[in-house]
């Protein structure tokens, strides 16, 4: 039986890492060799969470590699910086939400994606996941207007873009500040924990 949080509403909008799609971090590091693998996992994903920096898309990837691999000590390792930027898409897959696309477009309901997420990386993403293309009624991606959740203004720009009523919607991220930030400008809430009843 599906959810009813997601019968109830008009429109629906996903986050696409550990919602539609796993991101796995430990996976993702498998794609550093193992001799450098823990300074560049900390400065990546660590107390400085580096990897931020991609999803926002105000510098060049290869500027922040540059940076992250600097970080970790490493600064002749920007090129493995960069190439788990390019290859991460490849170990992702589908989580259950996503099975349950189709059954809602036949409900009529409006789906979108609104995810903090770097290019050309979500480019990639889309080319190995067509769904995110073709059962999706639009995207708004970090990288792409520099912006990032939990800012209210990705919020209000994916509000405008696709005359989304917040009210009558309901948001669903794995991060509960972005439920919260969602929240703030009307949305219906759903923190995803990805063991929830569909």
């Amino acid at each position: 039986m599906m959810d009813e949080r997601l019968l109830r509403a008009d429109a629906i909008v996903f986050d696409v890492g550990n919602v539609l799609l796993g991101f796995d971090i430990s996976k993702v590091t498998l794609l550093i060799p193992p001799e450098i693998r823990f300074p560049l996992t900390d400065a990546m994903f660590g107390d400085r969470n580096m990897w931020s920096a991609f999803d926002v898309g105000l510098e060049s990837n290869e500027s922040i590699a540059a940076r992250i691999a600097a970080a970790a000590g490493l600064p002749e390792e920007k090129d493995t910086v960069l190439r788990v930027l390019y290859r991460f898409p490849e170990i992702m897959s589908p989580l259950p939400l996503s099975d349950l696309l189709d059954d809602l477009r036949a409900r009529g309901k409006r789906l979108y994606a609104l995810t903090n997420y770097p290019e050309p990386s979500f480019t990639y993403t889309v080319e190995r996941f067509p769904f995110l293309k073709d059962k999706l009624n639009g995207a708004v991606v970090s990288a792409r207007e520099k912006l990032v959740k939990p800012d209210p203004a990705i919020f209000r720009l994916l509000i405008d873009r696709y005359q989304i009523q917040p009210e009558k919607s309901l948001f669903i991220d794995d991060l509960a500040a972005n439920v919260a930030a969602a929240e703030q400008v009307g949305f219906r809430g759903w923190h995803y924990a990805g063991n929830d009843t569909l």
